[in-house]
């Protein structure tokens, strides 16, 4: 990829963020970068492909750090919180007002997104429940497809707008509480026990 198309993406997607999808023209995208339009549509055929370069490199930077999870040390307690410290950041910075545009005139991009968004969550959880299993803090029953669904569900319900039941209360103690309603749904007695002192132990480390 070249540098101006690299740059392109970058600009369009702080302007995206910034103004919302329906406002930026390619004229205004062109004029913030100081080169002509007709630059942009040497790498972009239209703003539709230009929208989905720039929703596909957050995508990206996102799927980079979880999949990097995979790779961590830890056992598949630990990758669960680690999970959700990916999933809280990436919903504190979203913007429900430019997932709204996005659905509304780029249907099929959304939904695009929204199952790759799926595949990489239904793949760490497989990952994690299958781990978790094997260390034996997972209960053996588990249904990974129901689980990986819930956790899911859960997530996609986290970026919803009708959440202001919660707007008095912080997203990552909303979040943590909800991850720990989880896992004590998954884990076997080990796993509660591992809970415990895993909570235990993050909570001494914030008095001092």
């Amino acid at each position: 990829m070249e540098t101006m198309e690299i740059d392109i993406i970058e600009k369009a997607g702080e302007m995206f963020q910034r103004y919302g999808l329906r406002p930026v023209t390619m004229d205004d995208i062109a004029k913030e970068l100081s080169v002509s339009k007709k630059t942009l549509y040497k790498y972009f055929a239209n703003k539709e492909e230009l929208v989905e370069r720039a929703v596909d490199q957050v995508f990206e930077t996102v799927s980079e750090r979880m999949q990097g999870l995979l790779k961590s040390s830890g056992n598949a307690i630990d990758m669960l919180f680690a999970m959700d410290e990916v999933v809280c950041s990436n919903i504190e910075s979203h913007d429900p007002g430019l997932q709204f545009q996005l659905e509304r005139y780029y249907p099929e991009l959304s939904a695009k997104l929204e199952e790759r968004k799926r595949g990489m969550i239904y793949k760490m959880m497989f990952h994690n429940i299958n781990q978790g299993k094997e260390e034996g803090l997972f209960r053996e029953e588990l249904n990974a497809e129901v689980v990986a669904f819930l956790y899911y569900s859960r997530a996609r319900l986290m970026t919803e707008s009708d959440m202001n039941h919660f707007r008095d209360m912080a997203i990552p103690d909303l979040m943590r509480e909800v991850l720990i309603y989880h896992v004590r749904g998954i884990a076997n007695a080990k796993g509660l026990s591992y809970l415990e002192e895993k909570l235990l132990s993050e909570k001494t480390k914030t008095k001092k």
